[in-house]
């Protein structure tokens, strides 16, 4: 489970969790995914509509995916954009059931949309996006 960042990587960790070679001591039953933070170097409609958000305003965002990526990384590296077609791409459907949530008023919205998208288009066993286009969260 993970929220924003955390959201982030929960998904990255569930398919590092996949490479594991000796039997494993855990199972992974599902992933929840609450308002995952993902990115990417083209803008979204949400971005752009919610530019100046009072709490993650583009700038912002841009600033921490500048600290947080590898240096001379952009926004499609597949730690931020796992859509954009990382080295993850053919295990994604080996990942467990997934929970995506979001809400209408995250500037994240759509890239939390083309995620659950990516997982239903890719085999993820099942994946359920609840979102709210209605309130804030």
């Amino acid at each position: 489970m993970g929220n924003s960042s955390g959201g982030n990587i929960a998904y990255h960790a569930a398919l590092r969790a996949l490479d594991l070679q000796a039997p494993p001591r855990f199972k992974i039953d599902g992933l929840i995914l609450n308002e995952p933070g993902f990115g990417g170097v083209e803008r979204t409609g949400s971005e752009l509509r919610l530019a100046e958000d009072q709490v993650l305003p583009l700038p912002v965002l841009d600033l921490l995916w500048q600290l947080a990526l590898p240096e001379g990384s952009d926004r499609d590296h597949e730690f931020s954009n796992p859509m954009h077609g990382g080295s993850d791409g053919d295990r994604v459907g080996q990942l467990p059931r997934c929970l995506v949530t979001g809400h209408g008023q995250d500037p994240l919205i759509d890239r939390q949309l083309e995620l659950v998208r990516m997982l239903e288009g890719r085999g993820s066993t099942s994946c359920v996006g609840s979102m709210r286009t209605d309130v804030m969260a």
